[in-house]
């Protein structure tokens, strides 16, 4: 009896034994390994790993190019405070779940090239990433690109990434770019690749040679002549371009084009544009480009030499809540090129002494366009709507015109409080507009706040 009870106990500790050892080969089999980056200690790093700490890469000061070919998706970069030349990135592949973060660590990263250089920053062939220059608290910057031919470039059929807390100055062209320009490679032709998912916001782009944001190609119904033929330019879907300020830019502080479907470009501040342009026309301060369609609205344009807002879209878009001050062509002006859509929309947006006129429409092929609820001050020898000829089809209503400033009663337009006093004409004259999506006003506040709308980008 004695020895059948000591061969229970002993098999039963054999199976405790070997239950322990099961569970702890299994623990590690899923455990992923952790990766200690320069200065970690990779001790500590292990004993956390069943905190699932995410690979990390720094990148070294002398490393002008990161290939992530095995990085993992979910990974951080990490570029530490400090100078450094040109950075390229190139093969950042992350996952819709688990994107790749490119972020500052310690303090500003001041990447510095000759303007004359292609790039200050570039991605290649990279997917769900973001680039963040958050990494440090008290800096709203924390990456500045100071040159280049561009400065930031996200190219090479680049495509699902955000760009957010980046500075960008002094470049030769463009400040931040986003395409991949159609060439002989059919991988980068319409149909064959489409950029999706482009996020650019809370940057400070100034003192450009060219566009200060710049998304998408010009040239969408006509294509590009290069060497094996005429080529059609990639879709954009999904652009959300929204909180940036761009300043003293060489052409347009923002011009979006090729953007099919989802774009938003909204609550952008875009100050002395077109300071000098590279060719004519190339002067105003937000650019819908052709074939882009979608929403403008929240946005203030201050001092273009030419046109506050130019329309080229698709014919689906709608413009509005949007402050037009002191352009020195056209406050809103609409052509129509490649235009499949049925309307042009300009919905309470307030434009403030333009010096040709306040909307000019020489969209002669769109079904309708539609100026509703504007507010239109200028001197008294412009009119505040054109059309080009009487094929410009044209519903309009609600719009407040006048010469002078002060009788909108602005609580103070000067300092740039463009809410309403209780005395100001334009409180409750506005049509309801709230079938055009239009359901909010500059700041964010509900429409209608009162017994009806408001006209103007404000209510009261």
């Amino acid at each position: 009896m004695r020895n059948k009870n000591y061969l229970i106990r002993l098999l039963g500790a054999a199976l405790v034994l070997s239950s322990f050892t099961m569970c702890t080969k299994s623990l590690n089999k899923i455990e992923a390994p952790a990766i200690a980056a320069p200065g970690q200690d990779s001790v500590n790093l292990n004993l956390k790993a069943q905190a699932v700490t995410p690979y990390t890469y720094t990148v070294q000061p002398t490393e002008w190019m990161v290939d992530g070919t095995k990085i993992p998706a979910g990974a951080v970069i990490y570029i530490p405070a400090g100078k450094r030349g040109a950075l390229l990135l190139k093969n950042i592949k992350g996952t819709a779940a688990a994107p790749i973060t490119i972020v500052n660590k310690g303090g500003k990263v001041t990447i510095s090239a000759d303007i004359t250089a292609s790039y200050g920053f570039k991605t290649q062939n990279s997917q769900f990433f973001k680039v963040l220059g958050n990494g440090t608290p008290g800096i709203a910057y924390g990456f500045d690109v100071n040159g280049g031919n561009i400065g930031m470039t996200m190219d090479d059929l680049s495509t699902d990434f955000e760009i957010a807390n980046v500075e960008v100055r002094n470049s030769g062209f463009a400040g931040i770019m986003a395409k991949t320009d159609p060439s002989c490679d059919a991988a980068t032709w319409r149909g064959h690749f489409t950029m999706k998912n482009v996020i650019i916001h809370n940057n400070y782009v100034h003192k450009t040679g060219g566009e200060g944001l710049y998304v998408g190609n010009s040239f969408y119904a006509d294509g590009v002549s290069i060497s094996c033929g005429t080529v059609l330019p990639h879709d954009v879907v999904n652009v959300k371009v929204y909180q940036n300020l761009t300043d003293s830019t060489g052409s347009e502080g923002i011009q979006v084009g090729s953007a099919t479907s989802g774009c938003q470009i909204y609550s952008n501040t875009v100050k002395n544009p077109g300071v000098s342009p590279f060719s004519a026309y190339q002067d105003n301060g937000i650019q819908i480009g052709e074939g882009t369609g979608g929403r403008c609205f929240n946005n203030i344009v201050r001092n273009a030499p030419g046109n506050g807002i130019i329309v080229l879209g698709l014919g689906d878009n709608v413009v509005f809540n949007n402050y037009i001050l002191n352009s020195k062509s056209y406050g809103i002006f609409a052509d129509s090129r490649y235009t499949p859509g049925p309307h042009f929309q300009f919905i309470n947006n307030t434009i403030i002494a333009s010096a040709l006129g306040g909307i000019k429409l020489n969209s002669e092929t769109i079904p309708m366009n539609t100026v509703i609820n504007n507010v239109i001050i200028q001197p008294a020898s412009v009119q505040p709507i054109i059309r080009k000829s009487s094929s410009v089809k044209l519903t309009a209503s609600n719009n407040y015109t006048g010469t002078d400033v002060n009788a909108c009663k602005f609580v103070n337009y000067t300092g740039g409080n463009f809410h309403l006093l209780s005395s100001s004409p334009l409180i409750n004259k506005g049509a309801n507009v709230l079938s055009y999506g239009v359901s909010f006003d500059y700041y964010g506040a509900k429409r209608p706040s009162g017994v009806a709308f408001e006209i103007g980008a404000t209510e009261y």
